[in-house]
């Protein structure tokens, strides 16, 4: 095998299987990338077993076709290194010269035939949808996804498709973030799957900033999604996803009308003078008035105030002042809605637009 490689675009490709390799494992194979050079193109290969991805670089020139099984690490700290725009790479048997500039590297590696099967995918799959989109979803689900816990289906974020849209939600059992997309074509079939946080990762990194269309093919154990650069798969996460629509709070008698970047000013203000022993703010919601106040035994008190609009009966309610900006950080609209049931002590449904919803949990600070 020979190759001749834009240096920065197989630097881009190499981050992001490198994302994917075990790095601590007790198969030397498993932290390794498959190059294989065929057809005018270099395709990385990566797994760690659960997720794999298939990376096209297409900026090269294969001047002999074949295959190569490298360790991932040192592949690409060379390749960050090579201080060239482009790079050689011959392979003979199970050893990798890499030449750039004034630098020449021997690299050891396996027999390419040991590493594991990488699924490719084809097809049309179950739908389509923007690149783009995908990643204002996960921007909007990915931050309130469970990191660990003993539900283990709420460590990875929920999609569900159906005709002409597409929905993203993750719960971590104290909040709740629902986000929905219009598909390029109708989904062929209803598709629900949980998908894990790592592969949510990877494919933010991958689809962020392109104007690519993604193809998603769902089977009952795994997800497999196309764009023009690369094929990511994954096992989805097993289990039940909670009933997330009857968090969704109704009947709501109160609804404020905020400013967002005030808001989060506001709330960054208040969140000032807490600890993790009172890690809360509290809410103070008048006609015309929001007025947020902290308070620690250990530090002191701080209090900001806004204007708003709110209807409904004055209400109190206090909630870790993460949570809230959170949301705001990846809010696109400049006008937020929260609205309230009765009582301090239910969540609060906060409406970013017309296609992000979110729900969070109050905190009792008494």
């Amino acid at each position: 095998m020979k190759v001749i490689a834009q240096t920065a675009a197989l630097q881009e490709a190499l981050a992001l299987a490198s994302s994917i390799v075990a790095l601590r494992t007790p198969k030397p194979v498993l932290q390794c990338v498959k190059l294989v050079a065929a057809g005018g193109t270099l395709t990385l290969l990566a797994t760690d077993l659960e997720i794999g991805g298939r990376f096209v670089v297409s900026q090269v020139e294969v001047a002999k076709e074949g295959e190569a099984l490298v360790p991932v690490a040192k592949l690409a700290d060379i390749v960050r290194e090579a201080g060239a725009d482009t790079l050689t790479i011959s392979v003979e048997k199970e050893s990798c010269q890499i030449t750039a500039g004034g630098a020449r590297f021997k690299l050891l590696g396996f027999d390419p035939a040991e590493y594991p099967a990488i699924a490719d995918f084809e097809d049309a799959g179950d739908f389509q949808v923007p690149s783009e989109a995908v990643a204002g979803l996960i921007d909007k689900t990915l931050f309130a996804a469970a990191k660990t816990h003993s539900h283990y289906a709420i460590c990875g974020v929920l999609w569900e498709a159906a005709a002409k849209k597409l929905q993203l939600v993750a719960t971590d059992g104290h909040r709740l973030a629902i986000a929905k997309a219009g598909l390029t074509k109708p989904a062929t079939r209803d598709v629900s799957a949980i998908v894990p946080n790592k592969l949510m990762s990877l494919l933010q990194r991958a689809t962020g900033g392109t104007e690519d269309t993604l193809a998603v093919k769902v089977t009952e154990t795994q997800i497999l999604i196309r764009s023009a650069r690369a094929v990511l798969i994954s096992s989805l996460v097993q289990g039940h996803f909670p009933r997330y629509s009857d968090v969704v709070p109704k009947d709501c008698v109160r609804k404020a009308i905020i400013n967002a970047l005030d808001f989060g000013h506001r709330i960054r203000q208040a969140a000032l003078l807490t600890t993790e022993e009172s890690k809360g703010v509290r809410l103070a919601f008048a006609p015309e008035q929001l007025t947020l106040t902290s308070r620690s035994p250990e530090t002191g008190e701080a209090e900001a105030m806004m204007p708003i609009k709110f209807t409904g009966e004055p209400l109190e309610i206090a909630f870790n002042p993460a949570f809230l900006t959170d949301a705001l950080k990846v809010s696109e609209t400049d006008e937020i809605t929260m609205e309230f049931t009765a009582g301090n002590n239910k969540p609060a449904l906060m409406k970013l637009g017309q296609e992000f919803t979110y729900v969070v949990m109050p905190v009792d600070l008494r």
